[in-house]
């Protein structure tokens, strides 16, 4: 049967990891000229990334500081790491779920692993992460913030967050792919995640019930695991046992059904 799950679709998703990961002359520069190509005809280029970032900061920023009757010195920067890390994580959901649909002349032509296309994912958003970081050393220079040590826990945070959106990339854009309605759910997804994630607001002003929105919820969890060292504070050891079962499930999933399904992309597109 075509879709049944044989030791032989196992050994071809084996080979497309692999390879797929391993080929990173392929899917940096892939990644990095889709940055290029989105701001090719504007006079600022890529810079225009951290502009608009900064000015939703800043004005969003004032505003929420305002509801909340929290001091802007306090609020903005706490919104500004919050900010620029759920762009990483919600670019990523987006784009995933055209990870294969937009690259279907590719596929449709080359004989290319799968896994480069999700990758291709990653460098863009690790891209604009990249640019959107531009802003907080300005920001942090104006309130006053002070360099901790605890600031290079960003570093397991980061990958833990890369393995995770991987894992998810790919079984979203299998999914976008056979079913196109399913971007559409991802978008709702995330329009509700992003009020119901602590990015604007923090978990302490929820009372009890904050514990809940932020251990419960897979996007609050990497967002404290990244934004939480960049304001020189170590995150709490539950956010790490957290990710690690996210993870495990991811791939508990995940594996299996590209195994089963990577053959089948093409004659989804």
């Amino acid at each position: 049967m075509a879709h049944r799950l044989t030791s032989r679709s196992w050994q071809f998703a084996k080979r497309d990891f692999i390879e797929g990961v391993g080929a990173w002359h392929v899917w940096l520069p892939f990644g990095l000229k889709d940055i290029r190509q989105r701001y090719r005809r504007s006079r600022l280029g890529q810079f225009w990334i951290s502009i608009s970032t900064g000015i939703f900061i800043a004005g969003i920023g004032v505003l929420y500081a305002v509801l909340f009757k929290i001091p802007p010195h306090d609020y903005l920067p706490y919104l500004a790491v919050n900010y620029i890390v759920w762009l990483l994580m919600a670019g990523m959901a987006n784009d995933s779920t055209a990870a294969f649909v937009e690259a279907s002349a590719y596929l449709r032509q080359d004989a290319l692993p799968k896994t480069i296309y999700i990758m291709r994912v990653l460098v863009r958003n690790v891209t604009i992460f990249a640019h959107n970081l531009v802003v907080l050393p300005f920001i942090f220079l104006v309130f006053g913030f002070r360099a901790s040590i605890a600031m290079l826990l960003v570093v397991p945070g980061l990958v833990l967050l890369l393995i995770a959106g991987f894992l998810t990339v790919l079984v979203s854009s299998l999914l976008s792919t056979r079913f196109r309605d399913f971007p559409q759910i991802v978008q709702s997804t995330l329009q509700v995640a992003f009020f119901a994630t602590p990015v604007m607001w923090a978990p302490q002003q929820m009372g009890p019930i904050g514990w809940y929105f932020v251990h419960l919820n897979p996007f609050a969890i990497f967002l404290q695991l990244i934004a939480e060292p960049i304001r020189g504070k170590a995150p709490d050891l539950s956010l790490y046992v957290g990710a690690g079962i996210i993870i495990c499930i991811l791939l508990i999933f995940t594996l299996p059904f590209f195994a089963r399904y990577r053959a089948r992309v093409v004659y989804w597109l």
